[in-house]
This record gives C-alpha cells, sequence and structure tokens, in this order.
C-alpha cells in the first residue's frame, strides 16, 4: 500500500458514509411527511405568519372534541397510538407546531413560547365549530402550552389534560430535573449540525424508540428522529424554553374549567418532587385529579402499546368529568 492509498480510502469510506447518511435523511423525510390514516389535513396560515398542518378525524355530529398537543421534538404521529384507543365518536384534532414535519415557521420574530400557544389557538378556532365543546390534551411541554392556551379560550375550552407536563418551574423544584437538562441542552446543541450531514443514521433509534416497539407508528417515530427539521424545531423550542425554566418560568395561569393531570410512574419514583408540581397545576383550575400509569414511562405514556390504552381511559374519564359540568356560558 503507497503512503496515497491509504488517505484516498480513507477519504472514500467518509464520502460513502456521509452519502449514506443524506440519502438516510432525505428518505426519512419524505417519510415523515404524509398523511394520517384515518384523518383529513387541513392548513391554516396564523396571524404569526406560520402556515400549519392540522389533522382531524371526524366523530359523531355534536360530539365533542380533543386537541392533542406534542412535546418538544414530538410530532402529531406521537398522538396515532393514543387516538387509536379514544372513542371512534368522539373528534380527534392533531398537529404539527411550526417547523416540525410539513408545518412551515414563517414568523418574522425571534421564537417564543407566546407564538407557539397563539398558533394552537388559531389551529382551534379554524378547525373545531364554534358550538362543539373541546378539551385540551397536552404531553411534556405541549402539556404548558395547552395550559396557556386554555387561558386565552376560556370560551371555547372546557376542560384540560396534563400527560407528564413540564412545569416552568421544573428546573428550581428538582435538582435532578436541572442535572438531566445540561445533558439535554449538549444534545439539542449538537443534534441539529450532526444531522443535516446524514448522523440520522447512526443514532441508537432502538434503544431511544424501545418504548414504542410493537407500534404501528414505530417506524414513523423513527424516521423522524432522523429529520433535520425535527431536529430544528426541537433546538428553537428547547433553547427558548430551557432559558425559561432557569429563569423560574411564570406562575402557572388560573383556569376556570377543571385540570386533570396523568403521570407517569417512572417520573413520580425518580423525581417524587414533580407530584408537588402536578399538584399545583391541579390547583389552577376548578376541580381534577392526578392518576399515575403504573410501569410507565414519560413516552410510554402516549407511544408504548402496554400503557396506552391506561393513559386512553385515564384521558376518557378527565374528559367525561369536564364535559359533565355545566358550561358556565
Amino acid at each position: 500500500m503507497t503512503t496515497q492509498t491509504f488517505p484516498r480510502m480513507v477519504a472514500a469510506g467518509l464520502a460513502g458514509c456521509l452519502a449514506a447518511g443524506l440519502a438516510h435523511r432525505g428518505y426519512a423525510t419524505l417519510q415523515s411527511v404524509g398523511r394520517h390514516r384515518g384523518f383529513t389535513r387541513h392548513r391554516v396560515r396564523c396571524t404569526s405568519g406560520n402556515i400549519l398542518n392540522y389533522h382531524v378525524r371526524e366523530g359523531l355530529p355534536g360530539a365533542p372534541a380533543i386537541v392533542l398537543e406534542a412535546g418538544l421534538m414530538s410530532t402529531s404521529a406521537s398522538w396515532l397510538l393514543l387516538a387509536d384507543h379514544l372513542d371512534p365518536g368522539l373528534t380527534v384534532l392533531i398537529y404539527d407546531r411550526a417547523g416540525y414535519r410539513a408545518s412551515l415557521r414563517r414568523c418574522p420574530e425571534d421564537y417564543s413560547l407566546q407564538e407557539s400557544v397563539d398558533d394552537l389557538a388559531q389551529v382551534i378556532r379554524d378547525g373545531v365549530g364554534e358550538d362543539t365543546p373541546v378539551v385540551l390534551a397536552g404531553h411534556s411541554l405541549g402539556g404548558y402550552l395547552v395550559h396557556r392556551t386554555a387561558a386565552m379560550m376560556p370560551d371555547r375550552v372546557r376542560g384540560v389534560v396534563l400527560i407528564d407536563p413540564t412545569h416552568p418551574r421544573e428546573l428550581l423544584h428538582s435538582r435532578a430535573q436541572r442535572e438531566g437538562s445540561r445533558n439535554v441542552n449538549l444534545t439539542m446543541k449538537l443534534g441539529p449540525w450532526s444531522v443535516v450531514f446524514g448522523a440520522g443514521l447512526l443514532i441508537d433509534k432502538k434503544g431511544l424508540f424501545a418504548f414504542a416497539e410493537g407500534s404501528p407508528y414505530y417506524k414513523t417515530l423513527r424516521y423522524e428522529a432522523s429529520t433535520s427539521s425535527t431536529w430544528r424545531a426541537a433546538r428553537r423550542e428547547w433553547d427558548y424554553s430551557y432559558a425559561f425554566m432557569l429563569d423560574g418560568g411564570r406562575p402557572l395561569d388560573k383556569l376556570t374549567v377543571p385540570v386533570s393531570v396523568i403521570a407517569a410512574e417512572a417520573t413520580v419514583e425518580r423525581t417524587p418532587e414533580h407530584r408537588d408540581l402536578y399538584e399545583e397545576y391541579v390547583a389552577s383550575g376548578t376541580g381534577g385529579d392526578i392518576v399515575t400509569v403504573p410501569g410507565s414511562s414519560h413516552l410510554s405514556l402516549i407511544g408504548g402499546v402496554d400503557h396506552v390504552p391506561a393513559t386512553a381511559r385515564a384521558v376518557t374519564e378527565a374528559l367525561d368529568a369536564a364535559l359533565s359540568i355545566k358550561d358556565p356560558a
């Protein structure tokens, strides 16, 4: 082997890896923007400038609607398994925040959580009839977003269901949570650039998505972790949210509707302080309760075949309880 052969072999190998990674990224992007079976896709241009896709599974005439808000680095696809376990007579609306899947971020200003809150309110007004009772449900960061949205729309929202929600004071309230967030921060700094250059192929998605094994949406979730748009959107949201929580966030809004919390067993066992924060969420409303799903983790609550049925039952019970309260209007 000559002195020039080895560098050429290394260069060829790296080029091959890069080409494979970029091809995988492109294929993953194409796979992640398709339609959801059983849902009709709609598009709305928000006053923020963002152009969002939302998906509706129509229920029976006059049936209530549940609007589902995904967490950080998650899209409408994260709700598909749970939607399969909800009453088909119920209208279900899922959507993608700006930057995720085919939803476009065109807001000319720096990102803030209020941007996402305003966008969600506009999706609800566009996608749900004015006379339809609405309950909002959100997972992780999506839980905090729907709580703020409910405060903006007291005339439309009848109840709020928070699934292992992010709390604006959790990094100050829990030392373990604050230490863990540093690792997330590092991942978010490196991830978007790595995926742009095809490193999504190298992510240990088998371990990352072990919670979803056996789900019919397993491949969809894996593909979305390889798209640069998912990482860019998550990085934008994380940068703002991380600083927001380190600064203590802001007090929870007081709502005039019930607020229920569905907690992962792993969350309340590893960080018992979270129970206090969940109780604060419930106290922010006019009723509600905390339900813990046995054996569940933060992600398996909405994506794990073993735990989603219990989550769906808890969501249904919270929804029924909220709708049983006479509308003050």
